[in-house]
């Protein structure tokens, strides 16, 4: 009953050829402006059962201070049901080290089997902590997912580093973070940014007198070792006890380094032998300053790292940073990409470019078998059709055009391929016995019909636990499923009635050029 309904619909199609070739230039068009639509991505962000939260307090701010802080916070996200249990580094950060006015809080969420609710996911976690941290005036609060590959990267997200290149100095490249970070939190595809650049922290600044030291007798390096050691701390030697290996470091006591006035209490040997208080050899003063460099491609850069808005991909906050980059800041100051946000850019725009050579390939392979340039354009040109439910499928949904679903799309080639070639091979050798071009295709098509749809259908039902996948892994297995079983459901329905009619397409545009050719001919004659 199938086979008959379905001999019927291309027989109407046969007879319809110029409203079929205009359908297929539309398609052509939806799928250009389709690619254009959807948004753009690299690896999909998955749920790695934990997620990090960085608080910043105000540089100056003691460690008791941000204690108080981060046992506020870890007291909220232990109350919440998906929460296991909250890991905790006060003093510490991934990206600026060792600081009293930070806290790193690794927030571990319960078993995918306890989390199976709606809500309890870990883009909800975060969401409801972001809203907690709104009310928290004296801290900014840094919410990241793992990378998505681990070693590639701090933390998930985007990750970028303006570089002072050229004539610019420190206070420019300073002031363009400033710049950045102002614009880039009014974007509407940026979520959150933040900077790991720390241009003002406060230190006690120590001017040497140097001419006294020398009249002293008191080398210079004398005098900053012994602060050194003092005030920071210098690694002496190890020693064998109990049979385990300790480090030996000599570094004053905590109370005699919490003060301005602690110095008078370090003391160097003059040149005499006299012992001299290092307040003798200089001054203090308070002041601010950086506290490290860092550099990025032999440049002085500051880390920027963003977090894409609700409803936006990273391709399009990524846009949106060079934006700001290209219209705020000045000519001396570059954006570089890093980590996996430099991977991104650099396969970014790359999708017309495989599918062109898939089709390449799928063409040559053809003509080879065939022995034939045209005939494998039969083939190519009931693809398409597929690519579009793909694409508009992935739009509909809410899905990202990532490396998974570029997989899944030359995948899909190669399968409506495979139904269009089993088409195209049987009615070809019924053409070359003799028989008409219409009913070769018509006769090619009832013999392969059943088979097509047997495997087609066992592939597409494959391909179903994809589409509903939860837990971990399923926002690739989303972008890699959906594409390929809703494509694939067109190509068993619409691709395989418009491959009879291109074969017979191409063969009328064959015989034309061979009339032509030997018109031409007898014309000479």
């Amino acid at each position: 009953m199938g086979n008959n309904k379905y001999i019927h619909l291309l027989e109407k199609a046969v007879r319809w050829p110029r409203r079929i070739l205009a359908g297929f230039g539309m398609v052509l068009v939806f799928i250009f402006v389709l690619n254009r639509l959807v948004p753009t991505s690299f690896i999909p962000e998955e749920d790695q059962g934990y997620f990090t939260v960085e608080l910043e307090l105000p540089e100056s701010a003691t460690l008791e201070r941000t204690r108080i802080v981060t046992d506020r916070a870890i007291g909220f996200l232990e109350q919440y049901p998906a929460v296991a249990y909250v890991q905790n580094v006060t003093g510490n950060s991934s990206r600026v080290g060792t600081s009293q006015s930070r806290a790193m809080l690794t927030v571990i969420l319960k078993p995918w089997q306890e989390r199976s609710k709606k809500g309890m996911g870990v883009a909800e976690v975060m969401k409801e902590a972001r809203r907690e941290f709104y009310f928290y005036p004296e801290v900014k609060a840094y919410l990241n997912r793992p990378p998505i590959i681990p070693g590639i990267g701090e933390s998930g997200g985007l990750e970028m580093q303006l570089e002072a290149r050229g004539d610019a100095t420190w206070n420019n490249l300073v002031a363009a973070t400033d710049t950045f970070l102002y614009y880039a939190a009014m974007a509407p595809a940026i979520g959150s940014v933040s900077s790991a650049l720390q241009p003002e922290i406060p230190q006690l600044y120590f001017d040497v007198d140097r001419d006294r030291a020398k009249f002293l007798g008191i080398p210079i390096n004398d005098i900053f070792s012994t602060m050194k050691a003092y005030l920071g701390s210098v690694y002496v030697n190890d020693f064998n006890m109990f049979n385990r290996i300790y480090r030996v470091y000599i570094q004053a006591e905590a109370p005699y380094r919490a003060t301005q006035d602690n110095i008078g209490l370090f003391f160097v040997r003059a040149q005499n032998g006299s012992m001299v208080p290092l307040t003798v050899l200089g001054t203090t003063s308070y002041t601010t300053g950086p506290g490290t460099i860092k550099r990025f491609n032999m440049f002085s850069t500051a880390a920027i790292n963003a977090v894409a808005a609700p409803g936006y991909s990273s391709g399009e906050a990524m846009a949106a940073m060079e934006k700001i980059a290209r219209d705020k800041l000045p000519d001396n100051i570059a954006l570089e990409w890093s980590g996996l946000s430099y991977q991104e850019k650099k396969a970014g725009g790359q999708t017309g470019y495989v599918l062109a050579i898939v089709f390449l390939f799928v063409f040559l392979f053809l003509a080879a078998q065939y022995e034939s340039w045209v005939v494998p354009i039969a083939v190519l040109l009931s693809l398409p059709v597929a690519a579009l439910r793909a694409y508009l499928e992935i739009w509909v949904t809410g899905l990202e055009n990532d490396i998974y679903f570029q997989i899944g799309l030359v995948t899909l080639i190669g399968l409506a391929a495979k139904n269009a070639i089993l088409i195209v091979e049987f009615a070809k050798v019924e053409v070359e016995k003799g028989r008409n071009v219409t009913q070769a295709a018509i006769h090619a098509a009832r013999l392969r019909f059943r088979p097509i749809l047997m495997t087609s259908l066992a592939f597409v039902l494959g391909m179903l636990p994809m589409v509903l996948a939860s837990g971990p892994g399923s926002a690739s297995r989303h972008s890699i499923g959906t594409g390929v079983f809703f494509g694939m459901l067109v190509a068993i329905t619409v691709g395989i009635v418009l491959v009879p009619f291109f074969f017979i397409f191409i063969y009328k545009v064959i015989n034309k050029m061979k009339w032509g050719i030997t018109a031409g001919k007898n014309k000479l004659i």
